[in-house]
C-alpha cells in the first residue's frame, strides 16, 4: 500500500513537472526568508515564470542534491516524498544560510521550432534556431535540462557571505546583499567553476504588487553589479544553452540547456 501510494505521488509530482517545464524557470521560495534561531525554513520549489508558478512536491526522482550550507558548514536536507512544500529544515545556522537544489536530468519533446526559438531568443541566443537549421537537425527534436537553484534564508542575523556550492552553473554573491543596501552588490556566474563573461541575467523584483524584470550582462570579469532596494523579493535567473549529447541515453537530446536561479529577499531597514 505504501510503495502504491509514493509511486502514485510520484505520477502526480512528475506529471505537474512535465506539463509546465515548457515555463522553465525553477526557483525556491521559502516562506519566511528572515527566521529566529528557534524556527524551522519551509520553503516552496516553484516552476513558471516571472515569480508565478506552479508548486512542487518534494521528490527523490527529480531532485538530485539538496544542502544546507552555512560559512563553512554543509548539511543535506532531507525530505518525504510529496511533501508540500517540499522543503522543511529544522536544523538551522545562525547568520545567512544558503539552500541548494540541482535537479536530476530532464527532458523536453519539441513539436516544431517555435517554442524552442521563443524560449532560447528570450534567453539571450538569438540565432540558435539557425544554427539548428544549418545542423541539418529536426523540426521535432529532445532538449535535455538541469536545473541549478539556490536562496537566500538569514537566521537571527545577516552575518556572513555567500556560499561557492561548486554546482556547473551557479550564481553567487560577492557582497552581503542584506547589509549595507545603500552600495550595489556583485554577482558572479560561473559555468564549471569558471567565470561567464558577457553573459545574460534576468533579475525580477517584487514588491507588494509592484513586479519589474531587467535583463543585465555580466562584464569581462564574470559579474554584474546591482543596486537591491530594501523589502523586496528578488528572483535571479541565467541560462546556458550547449549541444546535447545526442546519444541514446540522453534521448538523442540535440541541445542541453543548464538554469542557475537564486532568490533573496531584502530586510525592510
Amino acid at each position: 500500500m505504501k510503495f502504491f501510494i509514493n509511486k502514485l505521488i510520484f505520477i502526480i509530482i512528475f506529471s505537474s513537472i512535465s506539463k509546465i517545464s515548457l515555463s522553465h524557470e525553477f526557483w525556491i521560495d521559502p516562506v519566511k526568508y528572515h527566521l529566529k534561531n528557534n524556527e524551522i525554513i519551509n520553503a516552496g520549489v516553484f516552476i513558471g515564470d516571472s515569480f508565478e508558478g506552479t508548486q512542487i512536491g518534494f521528490s527523490k526522482k527529480y531532485f538530485k542534491n539538496l544542502n544546507l550550507f552555512s560559512k563553512d558548514k554543509k548539511k543535506k536536507i532531507k525530505g518525504r516524498m510529496g511533501d508540500f512544500p517540499a522543503l522543511n529544515i529544522k536544523e538551522i545556522f545562525t547568520g545567512i544560510n544558503i539552500i541548494q537544489i540541482e535537479s536530476k536530468m530532464n527532458y523536453i519533446d519539441y513539436k516544431g521550432l517555435l517554442k524552442f526559438e521563443v524560449f532560447s531568443r528570450k534567453k539571450g541566443y538569438r540565432n540558435l534556431v539557425d544554427i539548428h537549421k544549418e545542423k541539418n537537425y529536426p523540426d521535432n527534436f529532445v532538449e535535455s535540462y538541469k536545473r541549478y537553484a539556490k536562496s537566500m534564508v538569514s537566521v537571527d542575523n545577516a552575518d556572513g557571505n555567500d556560499v561557492d556550492t561548486n554546482m556547473e552553473l551557479e550564481l553567487i554573491f560577492l557582497d552581503n546583499p542584506l547589509k549595507n543596501l545603500n552600495q550595489s552588490k556583485r554577482v558572479l556566474l560561473e559555468y564549471q567553476n569558471k567565470i561567464l563573461a558577457d553573459h545574460q541575467v534576468s533579475i525580477m523584483s517584487f514588491k507588494g504588487d509592484n513586479f519589474k524584470k531587467e535583463f543585465l550582462k555580466t562584464n569581462n570579469e564574470g559579474y554584474f553589479d546591482f543596486f537591491f532596494k530594501k523589502g523586496t523579493k528578488y528572483l535571479i535567473d541565467s541560462v546556458v544553452i550547449i549541444e546535447g549529447s545526442n546519444k541514446k541515453k540522453d534521448n538523442y537530446a540535440k541541445w542541453h540547456s543548464l538554469w542557475a536561479s537564486y532568490t533573496l529577499q531584502t530586510p525592510d531597514l
